[in-house]
């Protein structure tokens, strides 16, 4: 299997401690140890989504050692006094991000990953806060990174942010709540590949967890509109793959990404056929390179 969407630095129980984790050296301890069990149960290929430690980049040469390979963008990209604080670096204008590029870079990102909007509110109905990059500072980053062969993956929720992120070209949507049908015919005909990560969601109304117990209305109500979202994208045509948000909090490393086959099976699809889809679309959207894809066909 391939999960395209984890935090690699973070465990799926505690946020604080795994960030206290993360300035010592053990964390390469714990990781080792996450990755032999990512490797035992068959899961092989993992895309991370940054972390402002860099601990993703370093967790890529651990997973070379154990036989796995692990795609990392070093740190995500944000905009100043918005959302991403612990995925990556602040960006004010474009001539920051000319700067970091030219870093992200030296240090061999294997895709850049932009946050463009804020977190589902659980306590505010389709509150996802503001969109951070106008339409503008979106594409010249997408494009300045097509000219150097970068995929490029967003972190957006909001049917506005959504259809934003395709028509600037970017490779993957990530999360994408409350996306419409009209952004599902947009992504269609961009060829767009969805990650929708039901689990952070599902999780919580599955496990009924008492931490969220005041919203779990909100959080139910979103999780099965974004059930009957993934459905109507399957039916549609459109691209999607296997990731899990593992690493963020109810979703653990290793049984997240089988949570995640499990709410897609919920979302109408055939267990079988999400397995298909999360191999070939996963290959796609990890940007395997000739000897990744000859080293997974010889796992099998």
């Amino acid at each position: 299997m391939i999960d395209c969407h984890i935090h690699i630095s973070l465990d799926g129980i505690d946020f604080k401690k795994a960030r206290e984790n993360g300035k010592r050296e053990e964390i390469f301890d714990i990781i080792r140890k996450t990755l032999k069990e990512y490797r035992k149960r068959g899961i092989y290929v993992l895309r991370d989504g940054g972390d402002n430690l860099e601990i993703s980049c370093t967790a890529r040469k651990i997973a070379k050692e154990e036989g796995i390979i692990l795609k990392s963008p070093v740190k995500a990209l944000y905009k100043k006094g918005m959302y991403g604080n612990f995925l990556g670096e602040e960006l004010e204008d474009l001539y920051d991000f000319k700067k970091i590029f030219k870093y992200l870079k030296i240090k061999q990102l294997d895709h850049l990953k932009i946050i463009l909007s804020g977190l589902v509110n659980f306590k505010k109905y389709k509150d996802v806060g503001e969109l951070q990059f106008t339409q503008k500072e979106l594409k010249y980053i997408v494009d300045l990174a097509k000219d150097s062969n970068i995929p490029t993956m967003a972190h957006v929720n909001s049917p506005y942010g959504v259809n934003m992120a395709v028509e600037c070209g970017i490779d993957t949507i990530e999360h994408g709540y409350f996306i419409t049908q009209r952004e599902l015919y947009k992504m269609k005909e961009k060829d767009t590949i969805w990650i929708p990560t039901l689990s952070p969601l599902g999780n919580l109304v599955i496990n009924k967890d008492k931490r969220f117990e005041e919203n779990i209305d909100v959080i139910k109500r979103v999780y099965e509109e974004h059930l009957s979202s993934v459905n109507l994208a399957y039916e549609m045509g459109v691209k999607m793959a296997v990731g899990s948000d593992s690493g963020c909090y109810g979703v653990t490393h290793v049984d997240g990404t089988f949570d995640e086959i499990n709410h897609l099976v919920k979302a109408g699809i055939k267990k079988e056929e999400v397995i298909r889809m999360g191999i070939e679309n996963g290959i796609k959207v990890c940007n395997l390179s000739e000897s990744e894809k000859e080293y997974l066909n010889y796992l099998q």
